[in-house]
């Protein structure tokens, strides 16, 4: 289980975020969404918005947070605020459950929207899953890939869970997220039956990126060290 810590805390600490920046809309910005809905968001939701949601970085490089201006309603009434890179994966909150501080999140595969997987308990545990996903698949300033058979041995995959803790509790789909102290982060893809198909790293500290490499010694599919 991870630290007891707040996910906007966690999200700041791994993106290495100033604490008072503006990154969020408007209080106007979102009080005009939620008048042409006729709806209030949910208060984590909202907050997130209020608080990182114009973050380009955390928000869309890769998965990508609806802005305000396009978030809506599907035909079956969720309110949809997240799409997968090619809008083939929609996510949303039921409209009955807006009422609720903190609703857990639904994903669509269907292209006629008609079926709907719970893949959050919680809308907190969505948004961090996402800005975890995200920042590995390019959001952070040094991330590296592998799906190399040479690499996913067990020994190398057992490298990583020692080294690192794993976040359990945060669900997604095929999805495992491992940390210590929220300045990087390393995701193992995964088969349905539990096997892993790839890992993802990422970080904004150099340090940690080459502690990461040092420590895992892989090939890696690719690699990407940039500034930030």
């Amino acid at each position: 289980m991870f630290v007891i810590m707040h996910y906007l805390q966690i999200i700041h600490k791994l993106y290495n975020l100033p604490e008072d920046a503006n990154q969020g809309y408007s209080e106007a910005e979102i009080a005009a969404l939620e008048n042409r809905l006729k709806i209030q968001l949910p208060a984590t939701l909202r907050q997130y918005y209020l608080t990182i949601g114009k973050n380009k970085m955390v928000n869309d490089s890769f998965n990508r947070l609806t802005s305000l201006g396009e978030i809506g309603f599907s035909e079956d009434d969720h309110l949809v605020f997240y799409e997968e890179n090619q809008a083939v994966v929609l996510w949303g909150i039921e409209k009955a459950d807006l009422g609720m501080p903190n609703p857990p999140v639904y994903g669509t595969y269907d292209s006629a929207r008609r079926e709907w997987f719970t893949d959050a308990d919680t809308t907190e545990h969505f948004l961090l899953s996402m800005a975890w996903w995200n920042g590995a698949l390019g959001g952070l300033a040094h991330t590296a890939f592998t799906d190399l058979e040479e690499d996913l041995t067990p020994e190398r995959i057992a490298l990583v869970t020692a080294n690192w803790q794993e976040q359990t509790g945060i669900s997604n789909q095929l999805l495992r997220f491992f940390t210590n102290d929220y300045e990087d982060i390393l995701v193992f893809t995964t088969e349905q039956n539990g096997q892993v198909n790839g890992i993802y790293t990422g970080t904004n500290r150099e340090e940690k990126y080459n502690a990461i490499m040092s420590t895992l010694q892989m090939e890696w599919s690719y690699r990407i060290d940039r500034d930030e």
